[in-house]
């Protein structure tokens, strides 16, 4: 896109000015916006010339460092095309994508000009890739993932082809922006991919200017962001709002029943492509937009036309003409919705750059998204198919073991769901209650909840299965009779599942800080919960499944000759890194469960 073609001081010099002119603050005594001369190799994300952050004195921790005014952020739920979203039923990502989009077309009549114009054209994510550099990437997480984006871009691309026909007057190409361009959209997308952060339950994901400028660095990140999630849904304010003003009884039924229309919006587009497997919503939960029919300044707009027919006229009017003005207003009203604030949590030393956290992901995540990858990082996973973990099982037992154990898992999604590895051991207090007080029932609804993903198992840092993995295994392998009550009763189920986690949750810390594995299975088993011969056929089942995912993994000799293009260096870089790490993992894996099966099963 055409937005960018200045010199990187320039394009400095006119981000700093719009972060002024838009209350965007930062303590200059502390840090300084820098451009970027080289990368440094393996830690962040910056490329030459673009631009970073670094340390003008020594950081303290809890030290206030940027504040952004949330009106500041560029989000499709208080965009100019909100109520277009609204009537159109458009959320998630597209959303962003499409509404970012909109905003580079008006060129530098886009209130948000100052901070587009400092955007690359493109992240080059793997989705980018071309073949070539997509086969280093065969047999990884990555490239199993890049597949299905290809295919839900496409789709998504499909949906804002349809916008577009619909809204000729509003989607007008220009100032680069071609709406028919698939390589366009592809480049916008990257961009989202990259860059959005989650702000609130209002605005859902967002590009928030100055805080991509952080670059991240995992498990050593200096600075986090602070926000008030929980915001009024109609207009995103976070006090101040007349939305949660006490009313009379007389409207109190009718505001219940307009908030609940807001949480009940349909939204069309995929988020696929930014959120993977195991972790795809980990986050990034992620979050997701709540279309609601606003104004530019996040105002509710209330239609009262009935007419649903419109013409080039009614498609400007959807759109605001917020773009009279050169810039957001940002007057003391608006510092209604809250700001986000950077600070500082880990210290850092003066002349050093700064980093935030993009989230505890592994490499596959970070590369995926992202489009680098750690040389070192504590939460790495590699996935495994539920249909290889269904033949170890079948081989282990049997072939209707396998089938009632897949009955399980479909009716258990929720239970199962991805969850992020390090939340795990916070949650499992709250699971036990939840689980308790939910009935057979509503795991019969659970069952036919078509909008919940199918539950993700994985092989993770430094060598363990997840504990979903090892749970499953663990009532999968068990006596017929016990295998029996866990089949036939969902609430024997619910009962067991928390207590075989806390089993393996202990199991595996014990292991980790050196111990035996009979000392490390006594520990964990002080109260009689599972059979040694169990566990043991859970490790060796275990270290199978890591053999086998490594075999598809293969060898680094795909890696052939390290090219010479700058662009395609990277790629092969990052690319021999995640096969590094991912082999890491699961190697480690093997090794530590071959060892613990043999010892388990021994007379």
């Amino acid at each position: 896109m055409a937005i960018v073609a200045q010199s990187g001081e320039e394009t400095l010099r006119v981000l700093l000015e719009w972060f002024e002119k838009n209350k965007v603050t930062y303590n200059e005594e502390a840090i300084k916006v820098v451009t970027q001369q080289q990368t440094q190799g393996g830690s962040n994300i910056v490329s030459p010339n673009g631009i970073g952050i670094v340390a003008k004195r020594a950081l303290i921790d809890e030290e206030p460092l940027v504040m952004i005014p949330k009106c500041a952020v560029i989000s499709s739920a208080s965009s100019a095309l909100a109520n277009i979203f609204e009537d159109e039923g458009l959320g998630g990502s597209l959303a962003l994508c499409i509404t970012v989009m909109y905003e580079m077309a008006q060129g530098d009549e886009s209130p948000w000009y100052g901070y587009l114009q400092s955007l690359p054209r493109r992240a080059d994510i793997p989705l980018l890739w071309d073949a070539e550099s997509l086969k280093w990437l065969a047999g990884t997480d990555v490239g199993k993932w890049v597949e299905r984006d290809e295919k839900n871009v496409r789709d998504d691309f499909g949906v804002l082809q349809t916008l577009v026909a619909d809204y000729p007057s509003v989607f007008v190409s220009q100032n680069g922006v071609r709406w028919d361009d698939f390589e366009c959209f592809m480049d916008t997308t990257s961009l989202v991919s990259s860059r959005a952060f989650m702000v609130d339950e209002f605005r859902g994901n967002s590009m928030v200017p100055f805080a991509d400028i952080f670059n991240h660095l995992t498990s050593a990140a200096n600075v986090h962001i602070e926000s008030e999630e929980a915001v009024c849904l109609l207009c995103g304010n976070e006090f101040g709002c007349e939305h949660t003003e006490p009313l009379d009884d007389s409207d109190d039924e009718s505001e219940h029943e307009d908030h609940d229309d807001c949480e009940s919006h349909g939204e069309s587009g995929s988020d696929e492509w930014s959120d993977e497997g195991s972790e795809g919503s980990e986050d990034e939960s992620d979050g997701e937009e709540i279309p609601i029919l606003v104004d530019y300044n996040g105002i509710p707009v209330i239609d009262s036309s009935d007419d649903m027919d419109v013409d080039d006229d009614d498609d400007k009017d959807k759109a605001s003409d917020k773009n009279e003005d050169d810039s957001p207003k940002m007057d003391d009203d608006d510092m209604l919705s809250g700001t986000l604030d950077m600070v500082v949590y880990q210290p850092c030393n003066a002349g050093s750059e700064v980093f935030n956290t993009y989230g505890d992901h592994g490499s596959a995540y970070l590369l995926h998204r992202y489009g680098f990858c750690d040389t070192d990082n504590d939460f790495d996973s590699v996935s495994l198919d539920t249909s290889d973990i269904m033949q170890a099982i079948s081989v282990a037992v049997s072939e209707k073991r396998a089938a009632d154990v897949a009955v399980i898992i479909a009716r258990s999604k929720r239970m199962l769901g991805p969850r992020h590895r390090a939340h795990q051991s916070e949650d499992e207090d709250e699971e036990e209650d939840e689980e308790e007080e939910e009935s057979d029932e509503e795991d019969e609804s659970e069952s036919e909840d078509e909008d919940t993903p199918p539950p993700a198992f994985s092989i993770d840092a430094p060598g363990h299965p997840d504990l979903n993995l090892t749970t499953m295994l663990v009532l999968s392998l068990a006596e017929e009779s016990v295998f029996d009550q866990i089949f036939k009763s969902s609430s024997t189920f619910r009962h067991f599942f928390p207590i075989i986690r806390q089993f393996w949750t202990l199991f595996q810390a014990k292991l980790d800080s050196g111990a035996s594995v009979s000392a490390a299975f006594r520990a964990a088993n002080s109260n009689t919960v599972v059979k040694k011969h169990t566990i043991g056929m859970v490790c060796r089942v275990a270290h199978q499944l890591a053999e086998a995912r490594l075999a598809q993994l293969g060898d680094n000799s795909i890696l052939k000759n390290k090219p010479a293009d700058p662009i395609l260096r990277a790629r092969w870089e990052s690319a021999k890194q995640l096969r590094t790490n991912e082999a890491s993992v699961l190697q480690m894996c093997i090794k530590r469960y071959k060892k613990a099966a043999t010892k388990l099963l021994s007379p």
